[in-house]
């Protein structure tokens, strides 16, 4: 049975932590966001997303774990940037966190159940609960809505560095997974079908081998061909058995267990990526045409982008771009996955401070990358007295003389804390590479990296 919160302690857990006050040994920040997880309107947010899971799970059942304890455990989590098994070790040893999570002597949810919990804090249910943070830190007054920046940056995805024979590989052993899933379930196996994961590794130490020669690069090219080739027969020919295996399993009468069902789904999912792997594959080995918008980097985090922003450490990321807006004092504004580009951000930007702070900023900064001339007088229009976003290119005598005034160079100064900003995003609460797997994966962690940046800012200022 789903609850809002856990009842009031028991004879036995004051019993049992004595005259030990947990919430006095909690360091200042954890307290001061000890005290803003009591929000009404915050609990209610989660208990209405957890309420969505089954039907009647607020008046029937064992009692579960109650919506405070979940968003706790979960802030803690991030706050901290453990994992969930690290996290579960974490509290059952420690009673600050016990308390802090409003657990207390009670029993501790294990890794898997908070697995489920960050699950079902997902999407619209996440968003709200990052908007909420915003509202409490715009009353806790520590940010005024005075300035403004925001920029973008990549968040990768949990995917390992992408070629065409790995996809290959991954390819053929997935296939044959699911098939030999369906086979112990009662499905007889298409025809010669049999695991060709000795094969695969063999191909791919031919290519390694072939790949470490020191010859010429056109040499190298044309030897790699063979193993290339024989590698494609191997990942055609499963894909062609894992079409049979499907279009058998079919025109099954009998019913199929769970297992086998989900075995079906991934399998029809493998044969569409399975084939444009191949395609883009021969394009490249075959015809020495790399160059693809719609290259597929991992069947298993297919909608990963590939995205070169242009910096020497990392010329090329994997993952999805996030933009990140931020008023003074620290506080994230807004954060979100996009896919356009920076100057079309701009004025948007704009209008949702307008939204959370019922003004527009004083001052707006960001990078050259989001400047359009068009884009920066709308934003002028709408009462931005200061508009910090340098030209790129060529820069009239008259734009010259507006990037050097004090005010501009101020602002331009002010924004370079943005990268730090993201600095600590990524390091400290765990958005340099998301853990969440799927579409929203990226967009999961971003906003509860938000989150944890929030509170602790408001924990900080107040």
């Amino acid at each position: 049975m789903l609850r809002r919160r856990n009842g009031q302690r028991g004879l036995w857990e004051v019993l049992q932590f004595g005259d030990l006050d947990p919430k006095k040994q909690m360091d200042p920040r954890l307290r001061r966001i000890d005290e803003l997880l009591d929000d009404e309107e915050l609990v209610e947010s989660i208990f209405v997303a957890m309420r969505e899971r089954f039907e009647r799970s607020t008046t029937r059942g064992r009692r579960g774990t109650s919506a405070e304890v979940a968003l706790r455990i979960l802030v803690l989590k991030h706050l901290k940037d453990w994992s969930y098994e690290q996290l579960e070790w974490e509290v059952k040893g420690n009673l600050v966190y016990r308390h802090f999570c409003r657990i207390d002597a009670g029993k501790v949810p294990d890794a898997k159940t908070m697995v489920r919990l960050g699950q079902l804090l997902d999407g619209e249910a996440l968003r709200a609960a990052f908007e909420r943070v915003v509202e409490l830190g715009v009353k806790a007054r520590v940010a005024r809505g005075r300035r403004m920046r925001v920029d973008t940056t990549v968040v990768e995805t949990p995917i390992r560095f992408p070629n065409d024979a790995r996809l290959c590989e991954d390819v053929a052993q997935s296939i044959c997974r699911d098939i030999e899933c369906l086979r112990s379930s009662g499905v007889a196996a298409p025809a010669g079908f049999r695991n060709v994961r000795r094969s695969v590794t063999r191909r791919l130490r031919e290519i390694t081998q072939v790949a470490r020669r020191p010859i010429s690069r056109e040499a190298k090219q044309r030897a790699l061909r063979r193993p290339y080739g024989r590698l494609l027969t191997i990942t055609r020919r499963t894909i062609r058995q894992a079409q049979e295996a499907v279009t058998h399993t079919n025109r099954k009468r009998k019913p199929l267990s769970g297992r086998a069902r989900r075995s079906v789904r991934n399998l029809e999912r493998l044969i569409g990526l399975g084939r444009r792997i191949v395609r883009q594959t021969k394009e490249r080995v075959f015809n020495g045409n790399a160059k693809s918008s719609e290259k597929i980097v991992s069947i298993f985090e297919p909608h990963t982008k590939i995205l070169r922003r242009g910096k020497a450490g990392r010329p090329t990321e994997f993952g999805q771009m996030v933009k990140v807006q931020e008023a003074e004092g620290g506080l994230i504004t807004d954060i979100a996955v996009v896919d356009t580009t920076d100057h079309a951000l701009l004025v948007p930007s704009v209008e949702r401070h307008e939204e959370v702070f019922g003004r527009v900023p004083h001052v707006v900064a960001t990078d050259r990358g989001f400047f359009k001339t068009d884009n920066v007088l709308r934003i002028e229009e709408m009462g931005v007295r200061c508009a910090a976003v340098p030209k790129p290119g060529y820069r009239s005598p008259s734009w010259l003389k507006r990037e050097r005034q004090r005010s501009f160079r101020r602002a331009r100064a002010w924004r370079a804390g943005g990268e730090a900003r993201i600095a600590r995003l990524k390091n400290t609460f765990g958005m340099r590479r998301t853990r969440y797997k799927g579409e929203r994966g990226v967009a999961r962690s971003a906003h509860w990296a938000a989150i944890a940046n929030n509170l602790m800012a408001i924990g900080a200022a107040t």
